[in-house]
């Protein structure tokens, strides 16, 4: 997910995994320019409402952290161009065993920023981080076995069982390799001057205003013009929450580009003479989260009863200015998500009926927003109206977004509006994440939902690598957990950007970042 522990998108546990390996598309070029068009050097300013928390990949997990992360720090395997693929990153090539419980991994000739070479010790020292119980995303790593180096340019991986998304772990952001001996010297210091391969580094790094990064000499891959990547000299990222100042600052051309447009301001600037607005699909969903150990959340008829008392269509009207598609699941809208889940449509008398047979005993549900958020707070005032229509009350309650998500992860809340975006593009870990029932996890992403079926399933599905298998097993899924009433799912939301034309190459890809090494300036 990626909400900020402190602001509005810590990212938790909430990765999901990229596509298996049978269904992967392979990405050669990294650029789609023409190599007589590509200008070098320059600046991008990137106006964002998230800043990076820390650069230690292994601790974080809000967007503000990933999506700086994997400008600076490569992992085995990437993200393609738009994020629904996979390509090589500094695994050049890999083998899987017949039994699928291995995995081989031939690094590339490569160098950390500071010009030591990457090697599999390095890789080795990496996953053994992400594989520590300590590691945000160590969830990922349950199914491996060892950890091991094979010689001077191979590593294996030992799985103790088949897991299909595999290979999407080894993408994501927690799996970046770093430098053994600088992390091992001062985590501390790595986590604001991280030395890795990616094709920038952190020049500096001011907490709440800007990060500064710069072209790394050292990066391995080359641009459509046949010389290392990047095709810019750096690119700063300033941490501007307030929204009309990112607005302002980028029409005004002190930015060239904002990340985040709101909803209600999307149009004007999209008429802005010279600047393209951006609407990208990606892996996201707004939903509301429900704590199924709070009654009257505990039953199943209460829970639906939201959803059928949920004016969506007002909603996507008002709060998200018609941007988005009305959901029919709990997760977001990815690789094996199906059309065939009916939606749960707007019915106050069915949700009155559900109300009578959950027995609600007037136990107010208590649906909390983040102070100053007013989307979030509009969005729980028409939530609030249809729900008192089915003969429920509600009380909204507002908090800071850090107070708010810690009585999330500590069980104590409700009902919250909130979102969820996925890291990799496969839904497996995404939803075991959600629908995780162990204690020792984030229990239904701190929902404490629970359904034995769905665990089956979810195991059922990583012994194949095949789509079409898998397919039928997650649209089962799909269909169970939403009409279950995991949550109260609300909108499947774009990433609404703006950038100046002459910023080329830019692509907000599905996991909700940019790739800067592909952009260049044409000014």
């Amino acid at each position: 997910m990626h909400r900020s522990s402190d602001r509005s998108a810590w990212a938790g546990r909430a990765a999901a995994l990229a596509l298996c390996s049978a269904a992967l598309t392979w990405v050669v070029m990294t650029d789609h320019a023409a190599a007589d068009t590509v200008k070098r050097g320059g600046t991008i300013v990137l106006a964002r409402p998230e800043e990076p928390l820390s650069f230690n990949p292994f601790t974080q997990g809000d967007n503000g952290s990933i999506y700086a992360i994997v400008q600076v720090c490569d992992q085995l395997i990437e993200a393609g161009p738009t994020g629904t693929e996979l390509k090589p990153g500094l695994a050049e090539s890999w083998d899987v065993s017949p039994d699928g419980l291995t995995y081989t991994f031939k690094l590339r000739s490569a160098k950390f920023s500071d010009g030591n070479p990457v090697t599999t010790d390095d890789v080795v020292f990496s996953l053994g981080k992400l594989n520590d119980p300590s590691a945000s995303y160590q969830f990922l790593m349950k199914p491996v076995k060892t950890i091991e180096k094979v010689d001077d340019s191979h590593v294996r991986v030992t799985l103790k069982e088949p897991y299909a998304p595999f290979l999407s772990v080894m993408s994501v952001f927690a799996s970046s390799i770093v430098e053994k001996a600088v992390f091992e010297k001062s985590p501390d210091d790595f986590a604001s001057k991280p030395v890795c391969s990616g094709p920038f580094k952190v020049q500096s790094y001011e907490r709440g205003t800007k990060v500064v990064l710069v072209k790394n000499s050292n990066y391995w891959d080359v641009g459509a013009d046949g010389q290392p990547l990047p095709y810019v000299d750096e690119v700063d990222l300033l941490y501007v929450p307030d929204t009309n100042a990112r607005v302002l600052g980028l029409q005004n051309g002190d930015y060239d580009a904002a990340a985040i447009i709101p909803f209600n301001q999307a149009k004007a600037v999209g008429e802005t003479p010279n600047i393209t607005l951006e609407v990208a699909d990606i892996y996201r969903l707004d939903y509301v989260y429900l704590n199924h150990s709070k009654k009257p959340l505990d039953n199943k008829n209460i829970r639906l009863a939201l959803n059928y008392a949920a004016n969506l269509d007002a909603i996507k009207k008002a709060v998200f200015f018609d941007y988005g598609t009305l959901p029919n699941g709990f997760n977001p809208k990815m690789n094996f998500w199906t059309k065939d889940v009916t939606p749960i449509p707007y019915d106050i008398a069915k949700a009155k009926e559900l109300v009578q047979a959950g027995n609600y005993d007037g136990t107010p549900i208590q649906l909390m927003v983040d102070t100053g958020n007013a989307p979030s707070k509009q969005i729980a005032t028409i939530l609030q109206q249809g729900w008192q229509q089915a003969g429920l009350k509600v009380e909204i309650t507002e908090m800071d977004a850090g107070t708010a998500w810690n009585t999330v992860v500590d069980g104590s809340y409700m009902a919250y509006v909130s979102y969820i975006t996925s890291d990799i593009n496969d839904d497996d870990e995404l939803i075991a994440l959600q629908t995780d029932p162990l204690k020792d996890g984030t229990q239904g992403f701190y929902t404490r939902y629970k359904n034995d079926d769905v665990t089956k399933l979810l195991t059922e599905s990583r012994a194949s690598n095949d789509p079409a298998k898998r397919a039928p097993i997650f649209a089962k899924i799909q269909d169970i957990v939403y009409h279950d009433g995991y949550s109260v799912p609300l909108n499947y939301t774009p990433s609404i950007n703006a950038y100046h034309n002459y910023v080329k190459n830019w692509r907000t890809v599905a996991t909700g970042w940019w790739w800067f090494k592909d952009m260049w300036l044409d000014k």
